[in-house]
Order: C-alpha cells, then sequence, then structure tokens
C-alpha cells in the first residue's frame, strides 16, 4: 500500500515492496538534497547529461528501505504510546532528552508576563507583548521584568533611554506638545490642563465635584484652568447647539460625530474612540484603552460578539468560530479517527503507527516502522539488503 513518506537526506516518493524496501520506477524516484534540483534523465543516461554537473542518472538513485531507528531529533520517552513520539526540538515536556520540562512559572518571578517554549532543544522564554513587559536584563530567573511603557530607562523597548528629567508615559519619552506631564512612575499621565477637571491650570488641583446636574451629560468642571464652568462629559459634545438635550453626542462611538461634530463614517465603517476604522465586514471590539478590528465570524477570541472566547476542550482540540458560533477543530498531529463526540480528537497521527499521517494510514507494522512527524520512517538501504 502507498505510504506517506519521510526520507531523511532524500525527498521522494515511494510504494513499500514486499521485501520492506522502496521499489524503483519513474513514481518512486527521487533525489539527493543539496544545489539545486537534478534533471532525471530516463534514456541517454550520463553521457546524455553532456557534462552537465546537475544531471543524474535514474538508475544512480538509491532504494529506501523501512527504517526502525528513531532519526534525531526524535525519541521515545517513558512516557510515550509510540515509538520516535517525543520531538526533543519542540517538546516543551523533553526538551533536547527525556524529562527535561521548561518552567511552568515555578519560582519564575512575573509569571503572567512570561510564556516558555522548547526551540532547537533548549528551554526559551518569550514575554507577551500584550502585557507590555519585557525581559531587559536577558536574565529568564526574574521573568519579564520591565515595564516598557514607563521605564524611562527602556521606553517602548529595552534600551531605549528618554532625556535627563523626562518620563517615559505609555512607551513614550514626555507629552505630545500642549500637554503636561502629571505625576510619576507608572501612574504618571499626560493632562491638558485649561480643562482637566483632576488637574486644573495645575498638575493636581482637582476641582470639587458638584451635585448638581444641569443637562445630560453635562457637569461642572475646569474650563480654560479654572473650575465651576459649565462643560460636556469627557466623551460628548453638544453637536446640535440646543442646551436642553446637552450634550447629546457620544463622539468615542457616534458614526455620524465621530471625534468632532458633523465627521461622519464611511458606509460599512465603525466609530471607535472617535475615529472611522475596520472594513465593513469587520467589527471594533475595545482592547484595553485601545480596539482592534475582527470578524465576528471567524474569530475564536471574539466570535458572535466582543470578548465571547471559544474554549478549548483539551490540548487535541483547537477552538474555532463558525459563523459566530464556538466549534472546536483538532489540533495539528491529531484526528478524530472513531467518529465518537464524546472522546474527541483522540488519535496522534503524528506518531500513531496505524493512523500514520491520517486515519487508517498503516505503516509496516510487522517490520516496527514507526511513525515520525505524521510519515512513516524510511531511510536509505544498506550494501546487501534485499530491495
Amino acid at each position: 500500500m502507498r505510504v506517506p513518506v519521510l526520507a531523511f537526506g532524500l525527498a521522494i516518493g515511494v510504494v513499500v515492496a514486499p521485501s520492506g524496501c522502496a521499489t524503483k520506477s519513474d513514481e518512486t524516484l527521487g533525489f539527493e538534497l543539496g544545489g539545486g534540483q537534478p534533471q532525471l534523465v530516463e534514456d541517454g543516461g550520463v553521457a546524455a547529461c553532456n557534462g552537465d554537473a546537475s544531471c543524474v542518472d535514474a538508475n544512480e538513485f538509491k532504494p529506501l528501505c523501512v527504517g526502525t531507528t528513531c532519526p534525531a531529533p526524535y525519541a521515545t520517552c517513558t512516557n510515550d504510546t509510540f515509538r520516535c513520539e517525543t520531538n526533543f526540538d519542540s517538546d516543551n515536556e523533553n526538551c533536547g532528552a527525556c524529562g527535561v520540562a521548561c518552567p511552568h512559572g515555578e519560582g519564575v518571578k512575573n509569571l503572567f508576563d512570561a510564556e516558555w517554549f522548547c526551540q532547537a532543544g533548549a528551554c526559551k522564554m518569550h514575554c507577551d507583548p500584550m502585557f507590555g513587559m519585557s525581559d531587559c536584563n536577558a536574565d529568564p530567573t526574574d521573568g519579564c521584568e520591565t515595564d516598557t511603557a514607563c521605564d524611562a530607562n527602556n521606553c517602548g523597548g529595552c534600551g531605549i533611554k528618554c532625556p535627563d528629567g523626562v518620563q517615559c508615559l505609555r512607551g513614550s519619552c514626555g507629552c505630545p506638545t500642549g500637554l503636561t506631564a502629571c505625576e510619576s512612575g507608572c501612574g504618571a499621565r499626560c493632562a491638558y490642563l485649561p480643562n482637566d477637571d483632576n488637574n486644573c491650570g495645575a498638575c493636581g488641583n482637582v476641582c470639587p465635584p458638584d451635585e448638581t446636574q444641569p443637562h445630560p451629560h453635562m457637569v461642572y468642571g475646569c474650563v480654560k484652568s479654572k473650575c465651576g464652568a459649565l462643560k460636556c462629559e469627557d466623551g460628548y459634545l453638544d453637536c446640535n447647539g440646543d442646551v436642553e438635550d446637552g450634550c447629546e453626542a457620544n463622539f468615542y462611538d457616534d458614526p455620524k460625530n465621530c471625534g468632532a461634530c458633523g465627521k461622519t463614517c464611511a458606509d460599512g465603517q465603525t466609530c471607535a474612540s472617535g475615529k472611522c476604522v475596520c472594513a465593513p465586514h469587520q467589527t471594533a471590539c475595545p482592547f484595553y484603552d485601545s480596539f482592534y478590528c475582527v470578524d465576528l465570524g471567524n474569530d475564536a477570541s471574539n466570535c458572535g460578539a466582543c470578548g465571547n472566547i471559544c474554549p478549548a476542550i483539551d490540548f487535541q482540540t483547537t477552538p474555532i468560530c463558525v459563523f459566530g458560533h464556538c466549534a472546536t477543530d483538532c489540533a495539528p498531529g491529531w484526528a478524530d479517527c472513531d467518529g465518537r463526540a464524546d472522546n474527541g480528537c483522540e488519535t496522534m497521527t503524528s506518531a500513531d503507527p496505524r493512523n500514520c499521517g491520517g486515519c487508517g494510514v498503516q505503516c509496516d507494522l510487522a517490520a516496527g516502522q514507526p511513525c515520525v512527524g505524521g510519515s512513516c520512517l524510511m531511510t536509505p538501504c544498506n550494501p546487501g539488503d534485499p530491495h
């Protein structure tokens, strides 16, 4: 029967012969890796190449035989179900050798910012950019220790230093023109002193609350650096000039007054944080104090609605969103071969010799041929092997 082939040092498609070795035919011949792809010569042999080094004789190709020894970086560890199941290059529980597990956060500071994974047989640490933290001291024992949003020596990235006396605010050195940095450290913010109720005319000058509600979305606060003036609540505008209905327009999400009175978004666009954004089939979902555009029909983190995360049942399954409804798919290297819903994706097609690369694809079980990375292992035949 035809099987998927994993040939180390060769790229080839084969048919397993009864003897366990690959047959030689136009269909089964491959080429040795290195340089470019050789040109297969079927009739003229080597002489027809006219000295071209890239030409090879089809008869010079060596047959492949069933392999039984795990090729590097694959191995069989104690808890493995199948032979050659473990990949030392990428297995977080057996990274570089059996039993060498990458940290899961035990004893590591700033755990919520750090992600550990196995790469090329070594445990590596990755800082999640979502939290704005970085590993600037190259010391994995303290995780992602630096907040690049407010560290003046690492502002917006490791090694980016702000000028002396200038604060780092949200990853940028200093405030934009017209704004003033109030407070210090990671709690600092840029304020517009002429109308900031908490910093009216000067940092820390808080306007006292007024219990009187004059009109909808209107308050008494800071105007022209003085407290007690009538104005719109933050995020609202008086676009129709009618005091009776107060500040009627929400410029954060009003597509007819997006960011300013009269600024209309194009058909299909969404007004988010005062900006016209997103393609017609997308929705602006909030992300901390910003937003990002998603398709609610197929986004597993925003399925059918912003923030609706499709759950993962187990590590063999991958949550997906189909037309706005949560579903699951098999993770790479796994499949649902028995058709039962109660056990999900139960078959490891990356290592199961009875389902190698797909349901029902069998390797040579009698010869002990393992399934390696979803392919039945084939290796070049040794001299004297029958083929």
